[in-house]
């Protein structure tokens, strides 16, 4: 007993302690900074869910206590990492699939009002992300202002390890989408070269992260450049297919959407979409993402023939 209240006592004297030394110990602050590293922890079991309009639905509220716990500890990785993400999955996975949805239905004006909530959520991804890096090396913005060459050259000598290809390819993620989704704003057009610088060097650092999103990426964005270079984008895109083995299965939808379509490849088109409908749960650490895949399919298949 005696050792058990001694103990309680010392636990007690610490806790004064710290107050004391840490001028109050910003409970708020150790608490928020617990509450990220949870997150953190917990995030592989969002991205193994399986109900799509569950996992939609749940979003929304993870959005905002994210952006609650950031005014805390504004420069925690952790929550500036996840929160970025989370803009990103549900701007892509649920905002932009009701765009869609809305234009093969005609309703043209609901569609830009939910375009423009779209790019309102990258924009937000993409401020936060820079943020992050600006965390690393402060010159960032300076970077970005010159020409691409020079981004490039400073990409490469500012992140040399295969930790930065993270936060390099959210950067590049969230900005290359507000892009697409800004297609009448010429000068975000013509940003879309600094964005793939991001994403190149993600992918020179580490091609494989996040099941070869970097060659997603690149496929996608190349393949929605005026003057585009289909084969070029055809070859990430392959690339993105065998770095996953096939069990990611974004890379088929996005292939069918902005590689095939544009050819005007209906059989190939065909092929990928039904080899998602058909795929059973091939990659359970990105079920979630696969659900968003399947469901995108599940859109074009129907509306196919508006599409070529």
């Amino acid at each position: 007993m005696y050792q058990l209240l001694s103990s309680h006592r010392f636990r007690s004297v610490a806790a004064v302690l710290c107050i004391v030394a840490l001028g109050g110990c910003d409970v708020a602050k150790f608490t928020a900074d617990s509450t990220a590293g949870l997150f953190s922890r917990a995030a592989p079991a969002f991205e193994e869910y399986w109900d799509y309009d569950l996992a939609g639905e749940a979003l929304p509220a993870t959005i905002v206590q994210f952006e609650g716990i950031l005014r805390v500890v504004p420069d925690n990785e952790a929550i500036l990492s996840q929160l970025a993400q989370a803009y990103v999955a549900y701007a892509y996975g649920w905002v932009e699939a009701d765009v869609e949805t809305l234009e093969f239905e005609a309703e043209y004006a609901a569609a830009d009002a939910e375009r423009s909530r779209a790019r309102t959520m990258y924009l937000r991804a993409l401020d936060l992300t820079r943020h992050r890096i600006r965390l690393y090396n402060e010159d960032v913005d300076q970077a970005v202002k010159g020409s691409v060459d020079d981004l490039e050259a400073w990409l490469e000598s500012a992140f040399i390890e295969k930790s930065d290809a993270e936060m390099l390819l959210w950067h590049g993620y969230a900005w290359g989408s507000y892009i697409n989704a800004a297609k009448d704003d010429m000068e975000a057009i013509a940003d879309l070269e600094y964005a793939k610088a991001f994403v190149a060097r993600s992918i020179e650092l580490d091609p494989d992260y996040y099941n070869a999103a970097g060659y997603l990426f690149m496929g996608v964005a190349t393949a929605s450049e005026m003057a585009s270079d289909m084969e070029e984008a055809k070859a990430y895109f392959e690339k993105a297919l065998v770095a996953t083995e096939r069990r990611a299965l974004q890379a088929q939808v996005n292939m069918a959407r902005y590689y095939a379509v544009k050819e005007g490849d209906r059989e190939l088109f065909d092929e990928l979409l039904d080899e998602v409908m058909d795929a059973q749960d091939p990659l359970p650490e990105a079920r979630l993402a696969n659900r968003m895949a399947r469901e995108r399919a599940a859109l074009y298949i129907a509306n196919a023939d508006q599409l070529f």
